[in-house]
């Protein structure tokens, strides 16, 4: 197993897709902010770290934008070994098919989480640049950002395992990153639009409990435990799900 993890991470360094993801996280951020600093200067109005980082909680992490792009780095580390066929290599020496999709799912995981970090750091520092912190930076503020990290990641993370599921199911690059676009969107859109049709408040309620709107939830700062709770177990459930799919598909796969 502590083979497998070496070798995945290797790829990881080396992956060009992994590398362009960074890139345009960065670039985006690092544009935002500097259109940030123009509105500011024209309207009159400083935006803090603070207020970037709630922005950056509330707004992103849940959306089709970052769906596609999580989906475009689980695509560029998992389907690139079937034709490449290390996947054949790996089981051919010995290795279980149960500790290639844990190597994988774990890399992945620390994938998503070096994005994410690179999000939270250019927003909070950036804003804090532009505008100051916002706050006097408490132990009551450091526990709420530690909390929404922690609790955003984990929906997050259990949100995305959808890409991992695609990319083991698709040997072609280019079908699983636009499959995961498609999904993305179409969630995003479809959810959208059957919460205007239905027009019922317990439908929308039930709807908050899903991951793809429940990761926006915990970035807020007052938070309702008794809701967000369900929203995790929910998001537990799912991640779960999800992997136990990829690795009933996985296991009967035929990689000869």
């Amino acid at each position: 197993m502590s083979r497998l993890l070496s070798a995945e991470f290797y790829k990881l360094w080396k992956s060009v897709g992994f590398r362009v993801c960074y890139i345009v996280f960065a670039g985006r951020d690092i544009l935002y902010l500097l259109l940030v600093r123009f509105l500011g200067n024209v309207i009159g109005v400083q935006f803090d770290g603070l207020t970037q980082f709630e922005y950056l909680l509330i707004s992103f992490s849940g959306s089709s934008v970052s769906g596609m792009l999580f989906g475009f780095v689980a695509a560029s580390l998992i389907t690139s070994d079937y034709k490449s066929r290390d996947m054949q290599c790996a089981i051919a020496q010995g290795h279980s098919r149960g500790h290639i999709l844990i190597s994988k799912i774990i890399v992945y995981v620390v994938a998503v989480w070096i994005l994410a970090a690179e999000d939270v750091l250019i927003y909070l520092v950036g804003g804090s640049i532009i505008g100051g912190f916002g706050k006097p930076f408490t132990a009551s503020v450091l526990g709420y950002m530690l909390r929404a990290v922690l609790c955003e990641g984990f929906v997050m993370t259990m949100l995305y395992m959808t890409c991992v599921f695609i990319a083991f199911a698709f040997t072609s690059k280019a079908a699983s990153v636009s499959l995961n676009i498609l999904v993305f969107f179409v969630l995003n859109m479809g959810l959208g639009i059957v919460s205007m049709i239905a027009k019922s408040d317990k439908l929308d309620d039930i709807l908050t409990y899903l991951p793809l709107d429940s990761v926006k939830e915990m970035g807020a700062r007052d938070i309702d435990w008794s809701h967000a709770g369900i929203s995790l177990a929910v998001a537990a459930v799912y991640g779960a799900a999800m992997i136990s799919a990829t690795w009933l598909m996985f296991r009967k796969r035929d990689l000869r």
